[in-house]
């Protein structure tokens, strides 16, 4: 590298370290001795629903630690330039997805995935569409270091997070410590593990109060919770299987290995090759974790490519465009004979009505999730 670009660099990292942050309210509290708040995690999960997830044993709910989470979430000091935090690419309306088919980093620069919903992440075995983590306090890490996301090194977030007055009291409170990252990294863990949604109608229809779907809902329920079964005279199917990998009370298969990363025939050629960019492995190309439908109205684009913008797309590539002869296509959609479902327009009318009752109003506007930094 010569000197002059050296030089060049030198100034540009002096130049923004130096940059100032955003003007933010600073929150109530002051430096005290530690004592967190517990928070039961029952009050948090709904083990009726979804049962109670594998929590970690090191990292105890408390009041003071999702609330520090939380704040950490949106505060863009996370980001090199104090431009971008986490919410930026997670906006709670639209369950925390974000509404653009590949997120904006730092100086315009773009992801080149769909940013995904984050829901009920507690549940989850794996995490990124290229399921490439295991566990919610290392994927923190990720996105905050990208180069063409928040581009942060940890040394400099650390000594940034040191000199605001709110963090040294909330670290204090929660942790009993100095600011530092394995600590911010447990914040948001917290944080991330409280957004559960729980209040769909959906919720209230599973495993099948049919009573409180109107006629259309009722048709689209049986028709996502059934198997594909081709009638001899209208070649039309009763059953879409759509309950293999989106069923359940999360509407998602969690399980990498019974469709929780799977090749849903999006292509014949892939051009991400997803898992199999992370394990190398021929039968893993083209496989993708699979999301959760809970707030589907609300959360796309849709796949990991954001190629879809809207249900009508997802529920017409289902139908009547699977590439069959994808290499490693999820072997329950390959049972259904290599045939197009095509179903009728009512069907797939029947199918949208009963993705709707899906949407959560209470979690897309719940204020413990919303922007602390905004009054």
């Amino acid at each position: 590298m010569s000197r002059n670009i050296l030089l060049g660099l030198t100034a540009i990292a002096i130049l923004v370290s130096c940059r100032r942050d955003p003007d933010l309210p600073d929150l109530p509290g002051t430096k005290t001795q530690f004592k967190a708040t517990i928070v039961n995690p029952a009050d948090v999960f709904p083990e009726s629903t979804f049962g109670m997830p594998s929590l970690p044993i090191d990292n105890p709910f408390t009041v003071e630690g999702i609330y520090l989470g939380r704040m950490l979430f949106y505060d863009p000091i996370l980001s090199f330039d104090s431009t971008i935090s986490c919410g930026s690419c997670h906006s709670q309306k639209n369950a925390f997805a974000d509404s653009k088919p590949f997120s904006s980093g730092i100086y315009g620069f773009g992801t080149t995935r769909n940013s995904s919903s984050l829901i009920n992440l507690a549940y989850s075995k794996k995490f990124f569409w290229d399921a490439r983590q295991n566990s919610l306090r290392e994927l923190v890490f990720e996105p905050i270091q990208a180069h063409n996301e928040m581009a942060m090194t940890l040394p400099v977030l650390s000594q940034k997070l040191a000199k605001i007055p709110r963090y040294v009291a909330y670290f204090d409170k929660a942790f009993g410590s100095q600011p530092n990252i394995f600590d911010m990294s447990k914040a948001l863990e917290l944080f991330l593990m409280t957004l559960v949604s729980k209040n769909s109608r959906y919720d209230d229809f599973f495993p099948g109060k049919f009573s409180l779907l109107n006629n259309a809902e009722k048709r689209g329920a049986l028709l996502f919770n059934g198997l594909v079964n081709f009638d001899a005279s209208t070649g039309l199917t009763s059953g879409a299987d759509c309950f293999h990998c989106h069923g359940g009370a999360l509407a998602q298969q969690n399980n990498p290995n019974m469709g929780g990363i799977a090749n849903n025939g999006l292509d014949a050629n892939f051009i991400d090759k997803g898992y199999g960019g992370i394990t190398n492995r021929a039968m893993d190309r083209g496989t993708f974790k699979t999301p959760t439908l809970l707030n589907i109205a609300v959360s796309g684009p849709y796949m990991h490519d954001g190629r879809f913008t809207t249900l009508e797309q997802v529920i017409n590539h289902y139908s009547d465009n699977v590439q069959f002869q994808s290499a490693t296509l999820n072997p329950m959609m390959s049972a259904h004979s290599n045939q197009q479902l095509k179903l009728s327009a009512e069907q797939k009318t029947d199918l949208k009505a009963f993705l709707l009752t899906m949407t959560d109003t209470v979690f897309l506007s719940n204020p413990a999730y919303g922007n602390p930094f905004k009054k």
